[in-house]
């Protein structure tokens, strides 16, 4: 999902939510002229020193609602929208680090920041990015910023080779919160999914370990290769960006280590 093109095809407004009412002294009216000055500087002049601004200052600082306050963007997903405040303007301040705990997190939402008429937006953040915030205080983290300049969404799918030693685990409310997997089985039982599972594969490499979620989606239920990928990627909007998810065959032997999701 491209960050100038979030809206090339034609989203379809969901409906208005009970609005919520978020004025906290976390939410820091100093730093969002900050955002709006980065916002100011070109895509292809984006450093990392621009990165880590950014992201330093985007979760607290303060942003007002829209109206309406949803959106489904072009991938399907239901986005929270954020505006920049108008000057000399009163408004009710917003900001990311509070709503993801009020309800992002449980509402299974994204977040995209001053989508505009003209078919654009300044920023998008997937649920995943969410969960990201919620786990480790921070977006992103373990990711290049220079690999997700025009965030593109694009998530991780491994595979698991034959020859692969690996321990079963389920993940913990640590590294898969309860909201995220609620809102993961809600999302694949829509997909046809009657009862999601998942399990968490460890692995080393080289003394660094490899974590890698597994959910029931057997590759052999999608002939169709290019429906498979697609389902991965929907179930990796969910997730952070570092993490690696696997699809596992109705015939693997690792099959008996799933639990309901």
């Amino acid at each position: 999902m491209g960050l100038f093109d979030f809206f090339k095809q034609k989203s379809t407004a969901i409906p208005e939510v009970t609005r919520i009412p978020l004025n906290r002294l976390e939410a820091d009216i100093s730093k969002t002229p900050i955002i709006v000055e980065l916002f100011r500087t070109p895509q292809h002049l984006r450093d990392d020193t621009w990165y880590k601004a950014f992201y330093s200052n985007v979760a607290t600082a303060s942003f007002a609602c829209n109206t309406p306050q949803l959106l489904v963007g072009p991938d399907g997903f239901p986005y929270f929208i954020l505006k920049t405040p108008e000057e000399n303007k009163l408004f009710e301040s917003f900001c990311i680090q509070n709503m993801k705990d009020d309800f992002l997190l449980d509402r299974g939402w994204g977040v995209v920041l001053n989508p505009a008429a003209d078919k654009s937006a300044d920023w998008v953040f997937t649920h995943g990015d969410i969960v990201s915030l919620h786990l480790n205080n921070e977006f992103a983290t373990a990711t290049d910023p220079a690999a997700i300049q025009n965030i593109e969404f694009t998530k991780t799918v491994g595979t698991l080779k034959k020859e692969e030693k690996v321990m079963i685990a389920q993940p913990s409310a640590d590294y898969l919160p309860f909201a995220t997997r609620h809102a993961l089985k809600l999302f694949l039982q829509i997909q046809g999914v009657k009862r999601p599972k998942v399990m968490m594969l460890s692995s080393y490499i080289e003394s660094e370990v490899i974590r890698k979620l597994v959910f029931n989606i057997h590759p052999e239920n999608y002939p169709v290769t290019a429906q498979l990928d697609y389902l991965m990627q929907q179930v990796g909007w969910f997730l952070p960006r570092q993490y690696i998810i696997i699809p596992l065959s109705k015939k693997s032997s690792l099959a008996a280590g799933f639990c309901d999701l």
